[in-house]
């Protein structure tokens, strides 16, 4: 755990260089870089925690993007909701994080929402109060299914979630199929076994990648010919 001084004029958060008592070295940056680039950044440091001074200071110089990425956080940092007025983007990417607690509805202005390289199984229906979201990543985990939560996104335009263990997508209108705005969805390398010819009326879709599912219909000859062509090929599958 690492050492920590009181108050925002700290001589870490001044100058970012002071080594640990044990001879590591403070892996958080200064508030004048924060100043600078509305910035915290801490990326494959090998923390566990971020001491509360690092937020406050953080507050104080505005920062509205915080990357923390391949780092051994267990869960979201417990201070991270004194950014909750400014944060626009968050990346925690490569960390050992199980759950995403309720209060992520407090971001209110996020935008961008990494969590890939986790450990996540699901999300809490809190998260699709997010309104202005527009990117979500949550590959690399242990979902089943697509969380209900990300249906109520309503701006959302990117959602990967390749590499994880999704079994059926509901393309229904109170899925998928109500998602306007979604234009990239990579749900590759799951075990999809059956793709809803539904999703073929997703106008708006310019990406979509289902490489690497079980499913047998559409062949490999349709999905190497783009996304174009397979949302056609769908449309086509679609009952009358």
């Amino acid at each position: 755990m690492y050492m920590v001084c009181d108050g925002l004029n700290s001589p870490r958060l001044q100058g970012g260089k002071e080594a640990e008592a044990d001879g590591s070295q403070w892996p958080f940056p200064d508030k004048y870089h924060m100043r600078n680039t509305r910035i915290l950044q801490v990326s494959k440091a090998q923390i566990s925690e971020v001491p509360m001074e690092v937020f406050e200071a953080a507050q104080q110089e505005l920062v509205n993007i915080v990357s923390l990425d391949g780092n051994r956080l267990l869960e979201m940092p417990k201070d991270l909701p004194l950014l909750s007025e400014h944060l626009t983007q968050l990346v925690l990417n490569k960390n050992q994080i199980s759950f995403v607690p309720t209060n992520i509805s407090q971001y209110s202005k996020l935008t961008n929402l990494s969590l890939s390289n986790n450990l996540l199984c699901d999300l809490p229906m809190e998260l699709g109060g997010l309104r202005l979201l527009r990117n979500l990543d949550i590959s690399h985990n242990r979902f089943r299914q697509l969380p209900r939560c990300i249906y109520e996104l309503e701006r959302l335009e990117t959602l990967s979630a390749h590499d994880n263990q999704i079994r059926a997508i509901d393309a229904s209108e109170s899925g998928l199929g109500g998602m306007r705005e979604l234009k990239r969805l990579n749900l590759g390398n799951n075990d999809i076994q059956i793709v809803p010819p539904i999703l073929g009326k997703m106008q708006n879709l310019v990406e979509l990648e289902l490489w690497g599912n079980p499913f047998r219909q559409p062949r490999h000859q349709i999905l190497s010919m783009g996304t174009p062509a397979l949302l056609s090929y769908l449309r086509t599958r679609i009952p009358i």
